[in-house]
């Protein structure tokens, strides 16, 4: 029994040495990678995320080009695709988008500092239909933080939305959580209130990246400063931040690049530079992250780990600069009596892929 899995890869227009979107088999049984079935030119999708269900259930792409795109595509586990709209995402360069609870709006964060909205068209099938809303950091919000050379102005990394109406921004170039009310007309989700209602400042050069929303929390990754950020929610708003570190070593923490859930209380933080590795953390009863075990990546030959998809305990890391698609499975996830911890690898398998972004199980 296989499914299948599609990597978005960096391609020429962004300096890349991948194809576009490639679809990659999958043991559903053992998790190991299989061969790539197909490759679709795409120019760099830097992000994907899926929305819908059944036949309805199609793939939105982020391409990270100058003048940026959002695409909605239709693939399927034989190989094929089809490509259904093309939009403006409202700025340069969008590296994350993010999907509405009902999959009627997306956000895309773009590297120029725009968050661009693009509606979405629900019938027949669900696709990108037009750019709704651009929204612009101004004073005294967008303030640039202190790291120079990658704190110079706005830079919203990623979005997640908090609950059907309310969606936070996390701006790695000010040091903010910027939480924006989802705007309703005739009954569907239409734009942003472009004024936040709620600007959580994080600390001066940690750099929040990467958003995930899990069990009434907010998980954060600090690029800048090696953390994990978390804060309680309630009614659309974050509570005070807690930071823990990204990694359990002493060491240096390389840029962690991505939160992950995995299995029922676990998250996995993916970090970068010299010493990649991914680092496991239990979560306290008060929701606070605890880093476990480090596990490196340099074994496995994987560098620059730009996204992890988790499926139940296995791992799907796009190894950016090394061309690897690295599936991990782990064990010691407390998941039942004989899976006791402490958190490892107990299996493996990769596949070559050009300047892998992100993966999505199809």
């Amino acid at each position: 029994m296989s499914d299948v899995l599609a990597v978005g890869c960096y391609t020429a227009e962004t300096g890349g040495r991948g194809g576009g979107i490639a679809l990659v088999a999958r043991d559903s049984a053992t998790g190991r990678l299989g061969g790539v079935l197909a490759t679709h030119p795409a120019p760099s999708p830097s992000f994907l995320v899926t929305s819908g269900e059944g036949p309805l259930r199609v793939v939105h792409a982020a391409h990270e080009l100058p003048e940026g795109a959002v695409s909605t595509w239709r693939l399927d586990g034989s190989g094929g695709a089809l490509q259904l709209a093309r939009v403006g995402s409202g700025g340069g360069s969008p590296c994350h988008v993010a999907v509405h609870p009902s999959g009627l709006l997306l956000v895309a964060s773009g590297y120029d500092g725009a968050v661009g909205v693009v509606a979405v068209r629900g019938r027949p099938v669900a696709r990108a239909d037009e750019l709704a809303q651009v929204i612009t950091p101004v004073l005294p919000g967008g303030t640039p933080g202190p790291v120079l050379d990658r704190q110079a102005g706005p830079h919203p990394h990623s979005a997640a939305f908090l609950d059907a109406r309310h969606v936070v921004v996390a701006d790695l170039g000010t040091d903010e959580l910027r939480v924006h009310a989802v705007v309703v007309e005739d009954g569907a989700p239409a734009r942003l209130d472009p004024d936040p209602v709620q600007v959580v400042r994080t600390p001066p050069g940690s750099g929040p990246r990467t958003a995930l929303v899990r069990d009434g929390r907010l998980h954060v990754t600090g690029e800048l400063d090696g953390t994990l950020l978390t804060a309680d929610l309630a009614d659309g708003r974050l509570g005070a931040l807690r930071s823990s570190p990204a990694l359990a070593g002493s060491g240096p923490a390389g840029p962690p690049s991505e939160v992950t859930a995995v299995g029922r209380r676990h998250l996995v933080v993916a970090t970068r530079g010299e010493q990649p590795a991914l680092a496991v953390h239990a979560v306290d009863a008060d929701g606070t992250p605890r880093p476990l075990v480090d596990l490196p990546l340099e074994p496995f030959g994987a560098r620059n780990p730009r996204h992890v998809l988790a499926l139940g305990r296995h791992l799907y890391v796009c190894a950016q600069d090394s061309d690897l698609l690295l599936h991990l499975e782990l064990a010691g996830l407390d998941e039942d009596e004989d899976d006791a911890g402490p958190p490892r690898v107990v299996a493996h398998s990769a596949v070559r892929l050009g300047s892998p972004t992100a993966a999505v199980a199809l």
